[in-house]
């Protein structure tokens, strides 16, 4: 399955260059895990839309080749592509990658921090290894816990 045509594969070349400039940059603007690769994602969506919208316009403002229709006589410009990454031509990615780097900067930033103490706190749950009929699946059922003891 091809993915990219002419020169959208660097498309994805600039998110990964643009993702190695956006970590420093978010472990700059604080030390907090989620908010640094949150600023790390809107960095690599904003500098990969840059570098592909001068790619694009780099590429496509060529000179065209001119061909006439021999059945109906008229002109055709073709003009030199970009490519496309993702079926997504690649002049469409100067704002497309903005976007997802802003929605998916956002989505990451706004997630609650994992606890480990509360992590830690939950007990897996017992399954039960008795021999499975076809009628009688196997449930999972929570941990049978002591009660707890109050220091004396």
């Amino acid at each position: 399955m091809i993915v990219w045509s002419g020169w959208g594969f660097l498309v994805a070349i600039f998110f990964v260059v643009a993702f190695m400039i956006g970590v420093p940059v978010g472990v700059m603007v604080s030390p907090d895990t989620n908010i640094g690769m949150g600023v790390a994602a809107v960095v690599a969506g904003l500098l990969t839309g840059l570098a592909s919208f001068l790619l694009a316009r780099q590429i496509e403002r060529g000179q065209g080749r001119a061909f006439i229709d021999e059945a109906t006589q008229q002109r055709i410009v073709v003009r030199p592509s970009a490519g496309s990454l993702f079926f997504i031509p690649t002049r469409y990615w100067a704002y497309v990658a903005p976007v997802v780097g802003i929605a998916f900067g956002a989505l990451v930033m706004t997630t609650p921090p994992v606890d480990p103490a509360a992590a830690e706190a939950v007990e897996p749950a017992v399954v039960e290894t008795a021999p499975r009929s076809a009628a009688a699946p196997v449930i999972a059922q929570p941990a049978a816990t002591a009660p707890a003891q109050q220091p004396t």
